[in-house]
């Protein structure tokens, strides 16, 4: 078991076809079906953004309070993203989509029935777990590059029209299906179901220290923000409890073999950053479009709509080609754009150029998102391949908590 750093790269896949001991490799569902059970997620923590106000009242609480109904949802995809690639490593892709539709599914039942806000935030978690899982089956059944650049590019699009879509169901109906529109994505998962192999890729024992450990560790990072002095001990503490479990158990939940590939870590870390960059402006610029242009609400709202389905777009693009148009390139232009975004934000007070820039930005981190991905996984051994996606989609997760702290702390500081 070796992750190779060099060598050619296959034109198309992002993985050899394993024909192995798990069999031969089972037919493939429609790129689509992939994208319709993963995307929903992203309505977990988008669609409530404008009437949070509104869930507040209905809970009789306060905004700040309010506010743990996304809160709770970010940090659980977070720390389910590494839970949910050892599943599948040690369960089979199987195992790990009808898990994750029934915690979504039951999640959504105790959103739905319950009107405390303690035990909603408990079925809040569920459903993110749930979609993380989905996310993750997903993203390990798509096998070329340009299906997992449709994956992540459609998820981007969700991402942009969620403030909308959570407005306007308010508006039809109530503020309380907005948190329910997550298990949407559990009406596709049928046609998904039917190909997903049963054999785990891994039959070594399930390092269980070491996912607690990583759990832990995402946790405290995801926490950081919210408080900083706590958090950071916890994580600097379990990240040398991490490490010395690593060296003790480097076939674990967190193979060494990847902490030790350039290839892998780099790209993860770029990916983290681009993410950091894109949720930040996404926070940022409905500002600057208020201050410097007069914008409403309404306008702020269909502009940055319109900016990232145009972002969306080329992020699939770039994804599709990402294994042709090699590594370097393609790290090239990511960064490129993804600074190119910051400096036009920095510099211009124009709307047209403020909205350009974020729609480079998506470009930049969803679009990341799907071409690292490639270049990150298809060297990795199969039975390390989930728990590698799980890793690398970590990285990406932790830049949209960053994002956001990253404005806050400015805001504290000026």
């Amino acid at each position: 078991m070796a992750i190779q750093s060099d060598g050619p790269s296959p034109p198309r896949s992002l993985a050899t076809p394993d024909t192995g001991r798990n069999g031969p490799t089972p037919p493939r569902v429609a790129g689509a079906w992939l994208a319709l059970i993963a995307a929903p997620a992203t309505l977990g923590v988008t669609a409530p953004v404008i009437v949070l106000p509104k869930m507040a009242d209905g809970y009789n609480i306060g905004l700040d309070t309010a506010s743990w109904l996304v809160t709770v949802t970010a940090l659980a995809i977070a720390v389910g993203t590494p839970l949910a690639g050892g599943l599948i490593s040690r369960r089979g892709l199987r195992t790990a989509l009808i898990t994750s539709t029934l915690l979504l599914i039951a999640g959504t039942l105790i959103v739905a029935v319950m009107p405390w806000l303690e035990i909603a935030l408990i079925g809040r978690a569920a459903q993110a777990l749930g979609s993380t899982g989905l996310i993750a089956v997903a993203m390990n059944l798509a096998g070329t590059a340009g299906r997992m650049g449709l994956i992540t590019s459609t998820i981007a699009a969700c991402a942009a029209i969620g403030p909308l879509i959570g407005s306007l169901v308010t508006d039809w109906t109530s503020w309380h299906i907005v948190l329910l529109l997550p298990v949407v994505a559990a009406l596709f998962v049928p046609p998904v179901l039917r190909h997903a192999p049963t054999t785990p890729a891994d039959d070594s024992p399930f390092d269980t220290r070491g996912a607690l450990l990583l759990t832990a560790l995402a946790t405290a990072l995801v926490v950081i923000p919210y408080s900083p002095l706590p958090a950071t001990i916890c994580a600097v503490a379990t990240a040398l409890l991490l490490t010395i479990h690593i060296k003790n158990r480097p076939d674990g939940f967190v193979p060494l073999t990847l902490l030790r590939s350039p290839l892998f870590i780099g790209v993860s870390l770029l990916a983290l950053l681009l993410a950091t960059s894109f949720f930040r402006l996404l926070f940022v610029i409905p500002a600057q479009l208020s201050d410097h242009a007069g914008w409403n609400e309404d306008a702020i709202g269909v502009g940055t709509l319109i900016a990232q389905i145009a972002g969306s777009i080329p992020a699939f693009l770039i994804a599709a080609i990402a294994l042709r148009m090699g590594r370097t390139l393609t790290a090239i232009i990511l960064t490129t754009t993804g600074i190119l975004a910051t400096v036009l934000t920095a510099t211009s007070t124009s709307p047209t150029i403020i909205l350009t820039a974020l729609a480079i930005a998506l470009f930049a981190a969803a679009g990341g998102q799907g071409a690292l991905m490639a270049h990150a996984t298809h060297t990795v051994t199969p039975t390390k391949r989930p728990v590698a996606i799980g890793l690398f989609n970590l990285s990406y997760q932790l830049g949209g908590a960053l994002g956001p702290a990253i404005v806050a702390m400015t805001i504290t500081t000026t």
